[in-house]
Formats: C-alpha cells, sequence, structure tokens
C-alpha cells in the first residue's frame, strides 16, 4: 500500500451523509480536477449512487473507476461498497419519507398533464427534497448567528435578489442593523466596507456566475464576520467559505429557476429568528 493510499485511508469515517456533505465541503479546494466533479455528482445525485455500481457512475463521469474509489478512501470508507451502504441508508429513510409526502399530494391529480401541473408538482419535489436536506442543528446555527450579530448584511445578486430583499425586510421588523446589498448599489457597498467580526453575512446564491456575492462573502471573511449561504450545493464558491450552508433543491420546469424552496428555507429562518428573541421581536 502507497504512503498516499495510506494518508487517504487514514480520514476520520463518516457516520451519515451530513458527515459525507460536510467532509466534500471542506476538501473541495484539495480535490483533483475529476474528484470534484465526483464530488459534485455526489451532492447532486446522492440518490442515483446507491443503485448504480463504481463502473456506470465512473462511465457517466468520464472518470476511471479508481479515481471514484480513491475519493471514497479519502472520505474515511473502505472503498465505494461501503460508501454506497452508507448512501443507501440514507435513500431509504427519504424515499419512505416521499411515499408518505406524495400520497398525501393527490390532489393535485386534477392539473395532470398541463403545464401548472407540472411546474407545481415541480416545486413540491424540490421543497420535499430541500426539507430532507435540512437539520435542525444547521437552522439553530443560522438563527444564533443572526441573532447575537451587531449588524447583519444581506446580499444576492439577479434574481436571488428577489429572495435577499423579502428576507432583509422581514428582518429589519424583528432587529436593528440590517442591511440589504444589490450589486448596483454604491451606498450599501460602502457600509459593506464596514463589516466586521460581531456582523454577520447572509448570502443568498445559486448561478454559479453571481461574483458580487462572492467577492462579499470573501470580504466578509476576510473581516471575520459569520458567514451563512443559502445556496443550491456546499461547494458552490459562496457555500465554501460559509460558516453554515443550508441547501435548497431549485427547480427549473419553466424557462427560470423555481425560488420556492430557497423562499421557504428563508421563511424557517424568519420564524426561528422570532421564536428565539420572542418579546424583543414583538415589542419591535
Amino acid at each position: 500500500m502507497t504512503s498516499r493510499r495510506m494518508l487517504e485511508r487514514s480520514a476520520p469515517r463518516t457516520e451519515n451523509y451530513r458527515n459525507v456533505i460536510e467532509e466534500l465541503r471542506q476538501r473541495y479546494n484539495l480535490l483533483t480536477h475529476s474528484q470534484k466533479r465526483i464530488a459534485e455528482y455526489i451532492l447532486d445525485q446522492f440518490h442515483a449512487i446507491a443503485f448504480s455500481d463504481v463502473g456506470q457512475m465512473a462511465a457517466r463521469l468520464g472518470v476511471h473507476p479508481s479515481t471514484i474509489v480513491r475519493l471514497c478512501y479519502r472520505l474515511g470508507f473502505n472503498g465505494f461498497p461501503e460508501f454506497q451502504q452508507h448512501i443507501r441508508q440514507d435513500v431509504r429513510g427519504q424515499l419512505s419519507r416521499a411515499d408518505e409526502e406524495i400520497g398525501a399530494g393527490a390532489s393535485s391529480e386534477h392539473l395532470q398533464g398541463t403545464t401548472f401541473g407540472v411546474s407545481l408538482v415541480d416545486d413540491v419535489r424540490s421543497l420535499s427534497r430541500t426539507m430532507m436536506g435540512l437539520t435542525v442543528d444547521d437552522l439553530n446555527r443560522v438563527v444564533d448567528r443572526i441573532v447575537v450579530a451587531r449588524r447583519l448584511y444581506v446580499v444576492a445578486d439577479f434574481w436571488d435578489f428577489a429572495l435577499a430583499h423579502y428576507f432583509g425586510l422581514a428582518l429589519s421588523r424583528l432587529r436593528l442593523d440590517v442591511h440589504t446589498l444589490a450589486a448596483d448599489e454604491g451606498v450599501s457597498k460602502v457600509r459593506f466596507a464596514e463589516i466586521g467580526e460581531p456582523d454577520c453575512l447572509v448570502a443568498f446564491t445559486f448561478p454559479s456566475f453571481a461574483q458580487f456575492t462572492r467577492r462579499a462573502a470573501l470580504w466578509a471573511r476576510k473581516r471575520k464576520a459569520a458567514i451563512v449561504a443559502i445556496t443550491d450545493t456546499p461547494v458552490s464558491a459562496v457555500g465554501r467559505v460559509a460558516d453554515v450552508v443550508l441547501v435548497a433543491a431549485p427547480t427549473r420546469s419553466g424557462l427560470q429557476n423555481s425560488i420556492v424552496a430557497p423562499m421557504a428555507v428563508a421563511n424557517a429562518v424568519l420564524n426561528g429568528v422570532m421564536a428565539a428573541m420572542s418579546a424583543a421581536a414583538l415589542h419591535r
């Protein structure tokens, strides 16, 4: 066994899919180009991984099977079979919950076969997938950072700004010093230059080309502020530098991405902040 293989095997073994996500997020910049492609596939298609062998997965990605096996070692598994079994356990639980939700959603049958039905069902699936990926611990960590922050900055680009505007406006009803930033607002950027360690940045980012949001997150990290990312993958440019990542699964059944799932996550956080601040929020 080579020294590199021994080093990769020495990584701490993960215990659940959430830990796999965190391992990939933390190690993403250290991975090779091929391993990054595999990591992105794992995060986006873990249901498919549960029911395909390493050869099929390698063929889809255009990589050698040994590259996938090496990544499994790096994540602390004894190979692809152990990693796959780990994912299968998680998928079984998710499929069981999904079956119950599908049964409860039979009321959409009258829209079946229409554009409206396709759009609405896609949103329901996106919301279900998003809920499955969230944890109470992560949501509480986000709420804690928002509540204790001296100043709160909410930032987004392009269509994500609709989310940021709503989130910032609602938060400003609950607490002081909430600033919403857009890429084309010079005054907001000047104010953002003052961000520091007692502050918190909440970044909504889904398109990979949201450069202003990425630069804002890097500046906040340099200034030692807390960073919360609400994004579609934990290995997005902002997700990799954030302290806490909440993943929301967008859908695209039409010309534009649906913001239903990210909006639901924003609402969940707002309600958490409301509960945490209690009397203070109600008084404001």
